[in-house]
């Protein structure tokens, strides 16, 4: 059992603001742990330590609530009025008030722990955080409010970085008690630190300031009157930076026709800042950061009035310089004795930092970088994604770890919504001392989920891994299950994935199981997807799974077992049957990143190549772990004959976003393609020896992938390859060669007997596929004889069977790509049966 149901991680503003949330939301119903390593209150953190009140808020009074809904509470507090700009220090203790407030009050536990978090371990209760000089915590749910890292320092030469005359945090407390009056000081950037630095150096000392950067411009200043934020259309959404120029280049222009002012166009961008940011392909937001950012943020984040007098006045006197220059070229050039104050902000590039709870949770793959290297990876809703891009189930981020997704994700408005949501969400964190936890909840397509809260995320975790084509879907079900018994649905799924082959459980024992978690508790969607499952299970009957599809036609999970992409048949067999139901299905999931995948690959079966680029481009830029999308890229760059790209393209793919692919074995194949359209027969061996070879792929992936790439490099009279097929054939039980469940699994079984040269187990599956009245096990008998004759040298015969059939082939199921091993087969043939001729000319393709 947890310790706690909810863990805050850091004390500064985020955390007091989650803290007074989950106060306020849920009283009498959470414990609660707030583990903060700071010496002052809680709520100051770093931006709210400072002791000078000549260090103001760079928002007016009005916007620093703490509640949406109480826009006025911080100006009743505080007493300053609500168009002024307040002492930083004030704030901060307004924030202490809050965490003090929700600690003594109806919470049913908070635990202030002081002590410096040092890392955040999985364990079967939840989650354990271990802390410099206090015991470790455990708790269900984890936030980590870790605030604003330390001054960046990649710039500081070597040698200065131990020199007593150089600060390397201006926020650490009493950094600047040993500047003399009289001492020159270099400040390295000119932003609010820089600001805030300056003015307090200002005031105390005579000495010459001086403060540089690369484009020496230091932030706006608000005007004194107070104006209204100029209203922007919420559905123009700029896609590319030139745009978002031209944009706010026009409002601008309006904004001081109308008032004399720009400031109110940029304020009126403020709601939509990140969506903005979010509808940037990756590639505008690298030139936004590039090119704009530093203009932004000037405009954006402005000095109080008051600031900007005391700024002035120093420049006015000559005891202000700014210059613009490289610090490194500052440095060398400032007044023998000066102080140096690192003034230049965090690096936005949490991988290096020297936490050592960051360092852990990067090292546990609990994290990965969000975009453009900034920040963390996370959810729409603040959920941490690991290095694989899944959710991480207990793990949650506000502020400036979302810097990477939202942009904008530092001040208080935007933590204050963030802290807000975060609490709704957590609220329903389940208890011993709450009682039985509320069961009904929505997965991410808004269908019902009957379970537990920790139940419910480790099937969410289960079904991204499905719809993603990866790995850890059955690990993920297996953990649902252990934490709810009772999930019917969670049993149920394992038994369909089961059956469909997509993990390796028993799919008899996973349904037997289901039906009994169902006894205790089951809803309308569980149990139409029970019955439809049973039905596959026991009498192979894809009917049930299709009827469920037309009464929830939003069960991803369901869908895309019906219609893999990746040996596409499933419950659907006949390519155009799959076809029929994803495009019926556009309606429902409208831009979905995983439906997008689905209908690219659609698109390049049905050879519409540059529609299927464009939508798996789409779905790619929303989740570029995506399996389905990955795929179909792959397919167009094989059929457009775009081999080099190709193969760069999907070698990258494999070793980044899709290194965790369930189906690494198919992809591998793929690549393999395009280096025998290349002809480099070593990197098709490699392949061999690699994700291909029997240590890695077993299976249905070893028949499939494995074997017909032997078949297909012996028809194309390739040098021998490394790996026999007998190693093959040992990784691939024996059910699947002679009694395989489906016409597609029977035609690669074909080709790796033929590979073999095992004449009596081909004359056994021709046997076998004779006496099935399956859809297109005819065909299979058809081609086990071709086959069969080209293995005994009559290859006038295999001809003769093969083109019989032309344009009928398609009914095995499969890709194109996949099906192409038959042409290949009939051209190698008439090769060998002197029809060189004809073998010019590629048979028909299906």
């Amino acid at each position: 059992m947890s310790d706690v149901d909810v863990a805050v991680v850091g004390g500064g503003a985020a955390g007091a603001l989650v803290l007074a949330h989950l106060a306020r939301l849920a009283p009498d119903r959470l414990r609660v742990a707030l583990i903060d390593r700071g010496p002052g209150e809680l709520g100051s953190g770093t931006a709210y330590r400072t002791p000078d009140p000549a260090h103001l808020l760079n928002v007016r009074a009005s916007a620093m609530s703490a509640w949406p809904d109480r826009p006025d509470h911080f100006t009743r507090w505080s007493g300053v009025p609500a168009d002024e700009f307040a002492p930083r220090a004030t704030y901060g203790a307004y924030l202490a008030a809050l965490a003090a407030e929700a600690a003594g009050g109806d919470l049913a536990d908070v635990r202030l722990i002081r002590g410096r978090a040092n890392g955040v371990h999985r364990t079967p209760d939840g989650w354990s955080i271990t802390i410099d000089g206090a015991a470790p915590v455990v708790a269900t749910e984890v936030v980590l409010a870790i605030g604003i890292e330390p001054p960046a320092q990649a710039w500081v030469p070597r040698r200065l970085r131990h020199q007593p005359r150089f600060v390397a945090d201006p926020w650490r407390p009493g950094a600047l008690d040993d500047v003399g009056p009289d001492d020159p000081v270099l400040i390295v950037g000119t932003g609010l630190t820089a600001v805030d630095v300056a003015v307090s150096l200002g005031a105390r000392a005579r000495g010459t300031i001086t403060a540089t950067s690369r484009n020496g411009l230091l932030p706006f200043a608000h005007t004194r009157e107070v104006r209204a934020p100029m209203p922007l259309d919420g559905t123009d959404r700029p896609a590319t930076v030139k745009q978002l120029r031209r944009l706010m280049h026009r409002r601008v222009r309006e904004s001081i026709a109308a008032t004399g002012d720009w400031r109110p166009a940029i304020d009126g961008m403020r709601p939509h800042t990140q969506a903005i940011w979010a509808a940037l392909p990756e590639a505008e937001r690298r030139e936004f950061l590039r090119r704009d950012l530093r203009r932004w943020d000037n405009a954006r984040h402005r000095m109080a009035p008051a600031v900007a007098d005391a700024i002035a006045g120093l420049r006015s006197a000559g005891r202000l310089v700014i210059a613009t220059e490289h610090p490194s070229v500052a440095i060398a050039v400032a007044e023998p004795g000066s102080w140096i104050v690192n003034t230049t902000g965090p690096d936005p590039d949490l991988a290096g930092s020297t936490n050592p709870l960051i360092q852990q949770l990067f090292a546990e793959g609990y994290v990965t970088a969000g975009s453009l290297g900034m920040g963390w990876a996370t959810t729409d809703d603040g959920q941490l994604r690991d290095a694989y891009g899944n959710r991480v189930p207990g793990l949650w981020t506000l502020g400036s770890t979302r810097r990477g997704q939202l942009l904008e994700s530092t001040a208080v408005p935007e933590i204050r919504a963030q802290a807000l949501a975060l609490a709704e969400r957590l609220r329903d964190t389940p208890s011993p001392r709450r009682g039985p936890a509320r069961l009904v909840r929505r997965d991410q397509y808004g269908l019902p989920v009957l379970a537990t809260a920790p139940a419910a995320e480790h099937f969410d975790d289960a079904v991204r891994r499905v719809l993603r084509v990866q790995r850890g879907a059955e690990e993920a079900l297996a953990a649902a299950t252990a934490e709810d018994p009772s999930f019917a649905l969670a049993h149920t799924v394992r038994a369909l994935l089961a059956v469909e082959g997509l993990i390796g459980a028993d799919a008899r024992s996973a349904l037997e199981e289901a039906e009994a978690a169902a006894q205790v508790r089951s809803d309308a969607r569980t149990g139409s997807l029970l019955r439809a499952v049973a039905g596959r299970v026991r009498a192979n009957d894809p009917a049930g799974l299709l009827a469920h599809i037309e009464e929830f036609p939003r069960d991803a999970l369901v869908v895309n077992a019906c219609v893999p992409t990746i040996a596409f048949g499933g419950a659907t067999q006949v390519p155009q049957h799959a076809w029929a139901i994803v495009e019926r299905l556009a309606p429902v999931y409208g831009e979905d990143w995983w439906y997008l995948g689905l209908l690219a690959f659609v698109r390049q079966e049905q050879h519409r190549w540059a529609q299927s680029a464009d939508l798996a481009d789409r779905a790619l830029a929303a989740d570029p772990a995506g399996g389905h999308a990955a795929h179909a890229r792959s397919h167009v760059y094989y059929e457009t004959g775009d081999h080099r790209a190709g193969l760069e393209w999907l070698d990258a793919w494999i070793a980044g976003p899709g290194r965790t692919a369930l189906q690494g074995a198919h992809y591998s194949w793929h690549a393999a393609l395009h280096e025998i359209a290349l002809e480099r027969w070593d990197g098709v061996s490699a392949r061999l020896q690699g994700r291909l070879s029997p240590r890695s792929v077993s299976g249905v992936r070893a028949l499939v992938d494995s074997a017909s790439l032997l078949w297909r490099c012996h028809v194309l009279g390739a040098p021998p390859q490394p790996v026999p097929i007998e190693a093959v054939l040992g990784a691939v039980p024996e059910g699947l060669l002679r009694e395989p469940r489906t016409a597609f699994i029977a035609l690669h079984a074909a080709l790796a007997l033929a590979a073999a040269g095992d004449l009596t187990g081909l004359e056994a599956l021709r046997r076998y596929a004779t006496g099935r009245t399956g859809p297109a096990f005819d065909l299979v008998a058809v081609l086990v004889r071709a086959l069969s004759a080209y293995v005994k040298g009559d290859y006038a015969l295999t001809v003769e069977l093969i083109s019989r059939r032309t344009g009928e082939w398609v009914r095995l199921g499969g890709s194109d790509a996949q099906r192409e091993v038959i042409d290949d087969t009939l051209l190698s043939a008439l090769v060998r049966a002197g029809r060189y001729e004809s073998s010019r000319t590629p048979a028909a393709r299906d």
